[in-house]
């Protein structure tokens, strides 16, 4: 967690040129005094500095945080774990962490091994040239459809996720040719998943299946399939999160579609940070 609050005020000092003057001041005063930032309200800090609360809000928010309660907060563990006593023993030499650290890289490891480049650019295409995308996943695959959902929806593409499997149905069967409807299941066995696409692909829509068995049904039925890693087999693959793999798969997949479409993508994800800031 200190590597994340040193990255912070690496971040700031590679902000300032889209900072104003004022800002910069700001900035300056807190990488030169990060304890003494750490524990003043934004009140206390204005007055010190002479400037008002807000510009103080709009620089926290040019650094992607909501407002300087949570910039605070971040800034504020990054003090306490700094100043914590350090130990002789890292987290990597405790043998089931050392273990949980191989698999995690294992995973990483195979996901760039299996996926190709053009099987990225053939989902980048998919997916931006839909009219609508449709994402089912029951279970543990719910929570990555949820996660896609909200990763690609920020950049300005029309995802619908539905975890229902009857609501999947329904809505598979008002799914058209200019569709891409994305299957998800680890197994490729998940039944209520594999209706849902069997009725899309009947309707004409493109599919994209995520799952870790290239030869199940699920599979079968796909346009494209993307393997994610089966961790079943691993000795502590049940200690490490179902989605991980996915997730995976999913940043590889959100680093294309920046890559290819930046100065667009970009002012789709900071219209709807601004709209969140603007409700709180």
């Amino acid at each position: 967690m200190e590597y994340l609050g040193e990255n912070l005020l690496h971040g700031i000092e590679c902000s300032m040129d889209k900072f104003t003057s004022t800002e910069v001041e700001l900035a300056q005063y807190i990488i030169k005094h990060p304890d003494e930032t750490s524990q003043l309200t934004s009140s206390q800090i204005a007055k010190k500095m002479h400037i008002s609360p807000a510009t103080i809000t709009r620089f926290c928010q040019k650094l992607s945080f909501s407002g300087f309660n949570e910039f605070k907060h971040e800034l504020k563990r990054y003090v306490d774990l700094r100043d914590k006593p350090s130990t002789t023993t890292t987290i990597k030499q405790m043998d089931y962490f050392a273990q949980l650290y191989q698999n995690h890289l294992d995973i990483i490891e195979n996901t760039f091994r299996k996926v190709t480049y053009p099987d990225i650019q053939q989902a980048v295409s998919l997916l931006t040239h839909a009219s609508k995308i449709h994402v089912y996943g029951i279970g543990n695959s719910g929570v990555a459809a949820q996660e896609f959902k909200s990763k690609f929806f920020r950049i300005g593409l029309n995802v619908e996720t539905i975890t229902d499997p009857h609501q999947a149905v329904m809505d598979a069967a008002l799914s058209t040719h200019q569709s891409v409807v994305i299957g998800i299941s680890v197994t490729g066995r998940t039944k209520e998943v594999i209706r849902a696409i069997s009725i899309a692909k009947e309707q004409g829509a493109s599919i994209l299946v995520f799952t870790g068995e290239n030869d199940s049904e699920l599979s079968q039925l796909a346009d494209l399939t993307l393997l994610a890693m089966n961790k079943s087999n691993m000795h502590m693959g049940q200690n490490i999160s179902p989605s991980l793999p996915l997730f995976l798969l999913f940043d590889l997949i959100y680093t294309e579609l920046i890559a290819k479409d930046y100065k667009n993508r970009i002012h789709f994800r900071e219209k709807t940070l601004k709209a969140l800031y603007d409700n709180y």
